[in-house]
């Protein structure tokens, strides 16, 4: 029974993910997993039929929901009705949520507050089931616009959202409360739990009782959370079966110790359950725990004894069914998988007496299990946190958990009591935090593999499988698959040394300039400039906790997705915050071996932080001007600007010439006319296949003799969409056009990329 059900779980996920993106080779992988379970498991060709029918429902049922998901509106409406049915954000001067219009349609509503005593009248009047009149607009959400990166059009449209809401005003005053639903005030005991722990509890640990108790890791500090991620802990953060198990456990056990009957303890846990699957956040994990232990506890009432595989086969087809597109959901993802590699591996930990040993090889296994889908998501894996998780799974578990409870509900019925928990719990917070920043900072401590083709996840996944199976019966039959994982992860780690191809890539960073530049089995890996915002100072009841970056939202991400390690060279154009803005960033979060800034600019880096922090970090710093040139993998490269006697910013621009997959380019930074009128003079016999525009598409930029001399045939345009500079010019563009060089332009096209082999590429828009 157990077997049977989790093997048509298999093909439940094979017939939502055929309708997702079916083709030739998701067809050949179903055909090969049919043939698997006719001649490896000898299954009959009545139940084999039964999992091509299970693959043809979930099939449909994907495109019963996909079809059934489709927007109301047009685009052009301006007036609107909505009603917030989930607990809305406010971080700094930003209101952000998920609201429903009158239409009973999903919305991503953004809302811009004016001042803190609005933002304060907000904070106490916000309440789930509050319908408000709103005038506005709506805006299509942007689509993947790097390669790799977040496609956050199609993230909502799964989740039966279709626009942005961008509200110009919200009349409150006209307000009207229709949330007598019990799902809304149980919403909003949600939302008053959360505000009471953010107003009494400490920054340190405010954000953590949060996410344990509500389910919200909203509030936790940037860059402790990107600790807990790369140290694989971060489950630790999700409410999933470890806290379900707690919480039933701890409340049925202090049911029977009081004399209430184990059927009406049962009982009191089926209701429980809802109520805390909505209290809790609803997150895919929740959900799977809930169903779960809802089942557990029905058979129990039953007397009926049914395996934890067949438990969790159900509860998942069940989801899929319902919820098709929670299949690409990253938490349901780890969460299935992490508790069935713990549930299907129980025979391999339960024969090493030694608890702590146990322990041990449960994280190992969860760590392996989780391997291709953290590699697929987030291009990287930590090894170090098998053995952080021995540490951390029982301090979450037996002391930080139970203490956050604690401290709550202590503090609202007694509250000098609860300051007593929350001082010993801020302490307990403050002191793990340090311990994982200080883990994540040991070499090793992750890894960068880059995201691994649909071959080599498809091939790691079977490995694994292999290796549970065969461990399962003795680690000594296990050796040829260890042998195997070893071998596929060697390769993906090493997948920049064997690539025989190059690349050129506009990074689409905004408004700014980001170049990326992979030579051919990684001779050479190069960054010209970082891109990067402007900051103004903002009033501190303004400033947001989630600050973007850069480099640490688009480029890093990008560079770990290619399985790029290092950067062989960091070249900063000039000292404009829209080309190094990000520079700092990238240089304490990634290695980069040399930094090039032009010559006769260095005044203008010395107050820059990214100077204390590359010396810091011991990076090489080498000055560039006009004559200096490197080979890297057949390659040449030419500085042809600065010469060192610039005086406008712009024009003291480093100014790179190349030869890379059979065209020459010539790189210009922010060059205005002066610049080009220079370079036209020093170099009468330049000229370039492709031309990267200066400044953005400026009117001040690409001049007539400048593309008279050059006579390139594509031209590159770094431009911000929506940019309040209206780059790039129109003169600009109609100067292009007249002389019939294809334009690309980040605005509209996204990233920009050309690949090569050899001498011969290609150029690919990501946005099609």
């Amino acid at each position: 029974m157990e077997r049977h059900l989790l093997l048509l779980a298999v093909s439940a996920t094979f017939g939502v993910a055929a309708h997702s993106s079916l083709n030739v080779t998701q067809l050949i992988v179903i055909m090969i997993f049919l043939g698997f379970l006719y001649y490896s498991l000898r299954l009959s060709a009545s139940a084999l039929s039964l999992h091509v029918v299970v693959i043809v429902i979930f099939f449909g049922t994907a495109f019963h929901f996909e079809h059934r998901n489709e927007t109301m509106y047009e685009g052009t409406e301006k007036r609107f009705t909505i009603t917030f049915t989930d607990q809305p954000h406010i971080d700094g001067k930003s209101l952000k949520g998920v609201i429903v219009s009158k239409h009973g349609e999903r919305l991503m509503l953004r809302y811009k507050m004016g001042s803190e005593q609005e933002k304060e009248t907000l904070s106490r009047s916000l309440r789930i089931g509050l319908t408000c009149p709103v005038e506005g607009s709506l805006v299509i959400p942007d689509k993947q616009r790097n390669e790799n990166g977040f496609d956050y059009q199609r993230y909502l449209k799964r989740n039966s959202t279709h626009w942005i809401l961008k509200a110009d005003s919200i009349t409150f005053q006209e307000c009207v409360y229709e949330g007598n639903s019990i799902v809304s005030k149980i919403r909003n005991l949600r939302m008053r739990g959360i505000a009471h722990i953010e107003e009494h509890f400490p920054q340190e640990s405010s954000g953590f009782v949060t996410a344990l108790i509500f389910g919200d890791q909203t509030y936790i500090d940037e860059d402790d959370l990107t600790n807990y991620q790369r140290l694989g802990l971060v489950h630790l953060l999700a409410i999933s079966g470890l806290h379900v198990s707690f919480l039933t456990g701890m409340l049925f056990y202090l049911g029977i110790r009081i004399g209430i009957t184990r059927e009406r303890m049962i009982f009191g846990l089926l209701i429980f359950l809802p109520v805390y699957m909505v209290l809790s956040g609803g997150s895919p994990s929740v959900v799977r725990s809930c169903f779960m232990a809802m089942l557990f506890f029905l058979f129990l009432l039953f007397k009926k004894r049914v395996s934890a595989g067949s438990t969790i086969g159900l509860v998942y087809i069940a989801l899929l069914f319902f919820r098709p597109n929670m299949l690409y959901d990253i938490g349901f993802q780890l969460s299935f998988a992490v508790t069935f590699s713990i549930i299907m591996s129980s025979s391999i930990f339960l024969r090493y007496p030694q608890k702590m040993l146990q322990l041990f090889i449960i994280s190992f296994i969860c760590q392996l299990t989780a391997l291709p889908i953290l590699l697929f998501h987030f291009y990287e894996a930590s090894f170090l946190g098998v053995s952080l998780n021995v540490v951390y799974v029982p301090l979450y578990s037996i002391v930080l958990l139970p203490l956050s409870l604690i401290a709550l509900i202590c503090h609202v019925l007694f509250p000098a009591l609860g300051e007593l928990f929350i001082l010993i719990l801020n302490v307990c917070f403050s002191l793990s935090n340090k311990a994982a920043d200080a883990a994540s900072n040991l070499p090793l401590a992750f890894i960068v593999f880059g995201k691994p083709h649909f071959i080599v996840m498809a091939l790691l996944v079977v490995s694994l499988l292999g290796l549970f199976f065969t461990w399962e019966k003795s680690f000594e039959k296990s050796k040829w698959w260890w042998g195997i994982l070893i071998v596929l992860l060697f390769f993906q780690y090493n997948i920049q040394k064997l690539s025989p191809f190059g690349e050129v890539q506009i990074i689409d960073v905004g408004q700014g300039d980001s170049i990326l530049i992979i030579l051919p089995f990684d001779r050479g890996n190069y960054l010209i400039d970082t891109g990067g915002q402007i900051t103004f100072p903002v009033e501190p009841w303004a400033r947001s906790r989630k600050k973007f970056n850069t480099a640490d939202d688009i480029v890093i991400p990008l560079l770990k997705s290619k399985g790029i390690h290092q950067l062989d060279k960091l070249i900063l154009t000039h000292a404009d915050a829209d080309h190094v803005g990000s520079a700092k960033e990238l240089i304490e979060h990634f290695k980069v071996e040399e930094i090039v800034i032009g010559g006769g600019s260095e005044e203008q880096y010395r107050d820059l932080d990214l100077v204390s922090i590359a010396r810091s970090k011991k990076v090489q710093m080498s000055v560039s001007k006009r004559g200096d040139r490197w080979v890297a993998g057949g390659a040449p490269f030419f500085v042809l600007n600065p010469d060192g006697k610039e005086e406008n910013k712009n024009e003291s621009s480093i100014v790179i010439y190349t030869e890379l997959g059979g065209l020459s380019w010539i790189l210009t930074g922010d060059v205005e006319e002066e610049g080009e009128s220079k370079l036209v003079t020093a170099f009468p016999r330049l000229q370039a296949d492709v031309l990267k525009v200066g400044h953005h598409g400026s009117k001040t930029s690409t001049s007539e003799p400048f593309l008279l001399q050059l006579q390139p045939r594509v031209a590159l345009i770094s431009a911000g969409k929506d940019n309040r500079y209206g780059h790039p010019h129109q003169d600009v563009l109609g100067n292009l056009e007249a002389h019939r060089i294809r334009v690309f332009r980040t605005d509209e096209d996204g990233s920009i990329i050309y690949k090569y082999y050899k001498r011969k590429g290609t150029f690919r828009k990501t946005i099609p």
